[in-house]
């Protein structure tokens, strides 16, 4: 899933002045959110690692 949406590209903040780089715009177009939860099981691991060797692969 994406990363989430910088508070300044909200639309209830959309009349709010904004201070700060484009960084993280960088990181919502482009940045990606792993599973990182307690409860992820290895099967579960290799299925996120494997996925991740696919896409790069392609």
């Amino acid at each position: 899933r994406p990363l989430w949406k910088p508070m300044h590209l909200q639309p209830v903040f959309a009349d709010s002045p904004y201070y700060g780089s484009n960084i993280s715009e960088l990181l919502f177009e482009k940045g990606l959110c792993l599973p990182s939860g307690s409860n992820l099981t290895p099967e579960n691991l290799t299925k996120v690692i494997q996925a991740i060797k696919n896409a790069v692969k392609h």
